[in-house]
């Protein structure tokens, strides 16, 4: 008889995708407005947020951020504060895609060899 899989009955993290379209002439703007709100975001739970940019340059940037649950993200997407910051000229300059969520089923993050490699 084969195993089951076992379900995870909590979500530990969940990651969000979304795509964007993001003008040349507003690339600097936009990657200064990530980090310039980044307080915002995280003082309501967000845990990450990375910007993608393919290598070779061809394609669309990804934007991935880290919630510790549905329930935080859905909170903070509900909140004045992001209102105000998706109401901003950087925000609308941008052309944004539907957003999928992913919960993470496993994996790890190696932060020591990060902060080793950027020694």
């Amino acid at each position: 008889m084969a195993a089951s899989p076992q379900v995870c009955e909590e979500v530990v993290l969940i990651v969000c995708l979304r795509t964007v379209a993001v003008p040349d002439s507003e690339r600097e703007g936009f990657l200064a407005w990530i980090d310039e709100n980044q307080g915002v975001r995280r003082r309501h739970g967000i845990l990450a947020e990375l910007v993608l940019e393919p290598s070779d340059g061809n394609g669309e940037t990804v934007v991935l951020t880290a919630w510790p649950s549905h329930e935080v993200f859905d909170a903070w997407i509900a909140t004045p504060d992001r209102d105000r910051l998706t109401d901003s000229a950087t925000h609308r300059s941008v052309d944004y895609h539907e957003i999928t969520r992913y919960e993470v089923a496993g994996g790890y993050l190696n932060l020591e060899a990060l902060s080793k490699e950027q020694q």
